[in-house]
């Protein structure tokens, strides 16, 4: 009975085994925008929609020991399979801001969060890093 209730166990942990806790890279990339106000600029950030069969689901953005703020996030029509976030920083913070992005099997992007993956981004390594092709949407028949 007991060898049965171990088995059982390992089982159904398995079923329910998320991944690792490793952090991870993906393609994500940020662009500086033209906008900025003092020392304020303007940033959007792209991230790939899907991260091993999980959804994004969560953007939030770290300031160690000072700042911790979730951010909406839409659909970046320019970039295919990407949802965007902007958001403005002191310069002055640059060097200490990092991105921690969520991922989930939750597939429409609201309630529980059952399973998934953490991913840490940094700013300036986003801003170096190589983006896609950007698509020129077409623009709607006249009627």
């Amino acid at each position: 009975m007991r060898a049965l209730l171990v088995i059982c166990f390992f089982w159904t942990n398995s079923l329910f085994a998320c991944g690792d806790d490793e952090l991870g890279q993906l393609a994500s990339f940020a662009i500086n925008e033209d906008y900025s106000v003092g020392n304020v600029t303007g940033y959007n950030v792209y991230v790939p929609e899907m991260f091993d069969n999980y959804y994004l689901t969560s953007f939030t953005l770290v300031i160690k020991d000072t700042f911790l703020g979730d951010l909406n996030f839409t659909e970046a029509n320019s970039y295919k399979g990407y949802y965007k976030a902007f958001f403005q920083v002191n310069l002055e913070k640059l060097d200490l801001l990092n991105i921690v992005l969520g991922y989930s099997t939750t597939q429409d992007k609201k309630g529980i969060v059952m399973c998934g993956e953490r991913i840490q981004l940094n700013l300036k390594e986003l801003l170096r890093a190589n983006r896609p092709e950007a698509i020129i949407a077409i623009p709607p028949p006249l009627k």
